[in-house]
């Protein structure tokens, strides 16, 4: 599965434009008063401009280079504070992924993730920047329901379960290492943070078997 888009919500555009493209050196595609877009390597990253008085928050990872994971980190710490998943600790080992990663906030709060996924073989011998940021290889999903909804989305778009993750009634993963969808239920924790998942509006393009499907995700 390959995430060609995501549409996410904001509730400042302005903030947002100069977190993505001053602070981590994005390209911006399009920008009005109502949306903006960049482009993050192969992916592109939208926001549309939001008047929910609840400030909405997601989890997104970007894949970066597997040779890179240290050198990315350095990168961020310079620009943004980092979440440590333990006091001092940053660098998550997801050894049943065969995948390192680190998080840090953006300027809405949303938990981002930078993280390296050794079965991809995606050494890059170039220093690190924002081209660096290879695609949106994630993208969270909170429901109160997280197996109906995994098994509705896996009939609809012939999406599975990803092998390298069992399936939890709280917590399940769809989807392969190019692209996965993170289905948590309501209110449990987004990893690393004391963040609540909740529902927001969410839209996502993506690829599966050469055919493009669009879902769009409503609380």
């Amino acid at each position: 599965m390959q995430i060609t888009e995501v549409h996410l919500l904001t509730n400042s555009l302005k903030e947002t434009q100069r977190f993505y493209a001053e602070k981590l050196g994005f390209k911006v595609a399009e920008q009005t008063d109502e949306l903006l877009c960049f482009e993050t390597g192969i992916s592109k990253l939208w926001f549309h401009q939001s008047e929910t008085v609840e400030k909405p928050v997601y989890h997104v990872a970007f894949d970066i280079p597997e040779n890179q994971l240290k050198k990315g980190l350095k990168w961020i710490e310079d620009k943004v504070e980092l979440i440590p998943y333990e006091p001092g600790k940053y660098i998550v080992d997801f050894s049943n992924w065969n995948a390192k990663s680190f998080y840090f906030y953006d300027n809405n709060g949303n938990i981002l993730e930078c993280i390296v996924r050794y079965d991809l073989l995606n050494i890059c011998n170039e220093p690190f920047g924002a081209h660096s940021f290879l695609k949106i290889s994630e993208i969270g999903f909170a429901v109160a329901d997280v197996l109906t909804f995994c098994e509705e989305i896996n009939f609809m778009y012939g999406t599975d379960y990803f092998v390298k993750q069992p399936k939890r009634e709280n917590f399940s993963v769809l989807g392969d290492d190019h692209g996965l969808f993170i289905v948590s239920s309501l209110n449990r924790h987004w990893y690393p943070t004391d963040k609540l998942a909740k529902s927001f509006w969410t839209k996502v393009i993506f690829e599966m078997d050469y055919q493009v499907y669009q879902f769009t995700f409503l609380p």
